[in-house]
């Protein structure tokens, strides 16, 4: 069964449940105009900060719980499958290059990634099961940190090339620096709210606030006293 047929059984499954307390009810686009990064939005926040994570699988409970004491070493040196990469060129502020090791862990179910640093890359795996979907090169200079390139395996939604890329700055911007900022959105799933909601859950968890067709690796964060991104 495709991604997209899963999560249209769950948005199905959803809307049998009372719309007036139904999360994905709350799900709604947001204008331009009227959010601080100037762009379309899909709030997912509610659905986002109020969804629990859970597995039918105990075998996926367990390699979740294991995983937690990993150090990302299986990660090094690794690809993922069917990789293909990408050249880029995503800054980030100057900083001392951090000791290798993992950047982010999962504190629970609810947050889908770890991030590990060795030899020169990033490494982004998903926090369930290990598998490793991104690699990034980084480069630490004087004056910024640069990801010069981005390999990640294929998915029927990552047709646009430049969609890993938007990922990839998303997770460093979302979960190592933990700014608030929204994440990609890929085109398959067309423009149906609720399914683009699930799709973010399933990528980003409680992490995946706003989601956007723009571009967001030029999207800065909002200011410091509207931390919480952009008001509902």
């Amino acid at each position: 069964m495709s991604l997209w047929s899963r999560l249209r059984g769950s948005v199905q499954g959803a809307l049998g449940r009372s719309a007036r307390d139904e999360p994905l009810s709350r799900v709604r686009w947001i204008d331009a105009h009227d959010n601080p990064f100037g762009v379309e939005l899909l709030d997912c926040r509610s659905f986002a900060q109020s969804m629990l994570a859970v597995s039918g699988d105990p075998r996926v409970a367990e390699s979740y719980a294991l995983l937690r004491a990993s150090l990302g070493e299986e990660c090094r040196g690794q690809a993922p499958h069917n990789p293909e990469t990408h050249d880029c060129d995503l800054r980030y502020p100057a900083a001392t290059e951090p000791p290798e090791g993992p950047l982010f862990k999962s504190g629970d179910m609810e947050e889908k990634w770890d991030i590990y640093h060795y030899d020169g890359n990033l490494y982004f795996a998903r926090s369930w099961t290990g598998e490793l979907s991104y690699r990034a090169q980084v480069e630490f200079r004087e004056d910024a940190t640069n990801i010069v390139a981005v390999t990640a395996g294929r998915a029927p939604f990552e047709a646009d090339p430049h969609y890993p890329i938007a990922v990839v700055d998303f997770l460093i911007r979302s979960h190592v620096f933990g700014l608030a900022v929204p994440h990609p959105l890929p085109e398959s799933p067309g423009r149906d709210p609720r399914q683009l909601a699930l799709f973010s859950f399933s990528q980003y968890g409680r992490r995946g606030w706003y989601g956007t067709f723009a571009d967001t690796t030029g999207l800065q964060p909002p200011a410091l006293e509207d931390a919480e991104g952009p008001k509902a």
